[in-house]
């Protein structure tokens, strides 16, 4: 059987906000936010009942307590997205449930996807996610470091 490789989950922790790669968008400081495990071992999926399918897809889960810093926004309409950074090797999907702060959804490395629309706040805002990340175990060759962070875009 082959052995899993880890991957390193990060994310950002900036003091200050900043601007980031998309028009109108600004890093969103997320001092505080805890990842419950930042070094996972990826798993081989357990393939369903009866499948023939050969599936090479690895996953590991994991809780992610979020706090992101809005005080720089308070009230002014927002669009907050979660960005996962490209990676060296083959794709990877994010996908996560949350406690209803924000959306549930899934990003691929290399893009982000929006978790909130509205007036930004609480200055403080927090919430836990349950993160699952999978990749094709077959192209997984190396530790794979994960950067995930937040931008905001204000304006209507």
């Amino acid at each position: 059987m082959k052995t899993l490789l880890v991957a390193a989950l990060t994310f950002a922790v900036l003091h200050g906000a900043g601007p980031a790669a998309h028009a109108a968008a600004f890093r969103i400081d997320e001092t505080g936010t805890v990842v419950s495990d930042p070094v996972i071992n990826m798993k081989w999926r357990t393939p369903s009942a009866g499948s023939r399918v050969l599936d090479n897809t690895v996953e590991a889960t994991l809780r992610v307590d979020v706090r992101l810093n809005l005080a720089p926004w308070i009230n002014q309409q927002s669009r907050i997205y979660m960005v996962l950074a490209p990676v060296n090797s083959d794709r990877v999907r994010a996908r996560w449930t949350t406690q209803g702060r924000l959306l549930p959804g899934t990003v691929t490395s290399g893009e982000r996807a929006l978790v909130y629309q509205g007036p930004a706040g609480p200055a403080a805002l927090t919430e836990s996610l349950l993160l699952t990340l999978e990749t094709d175990g077959q192209r997984l060759t190396q530790q794979q470091t994960l950067n995930f962070h937040f931008e905001i875009e204000v304006g209507p």
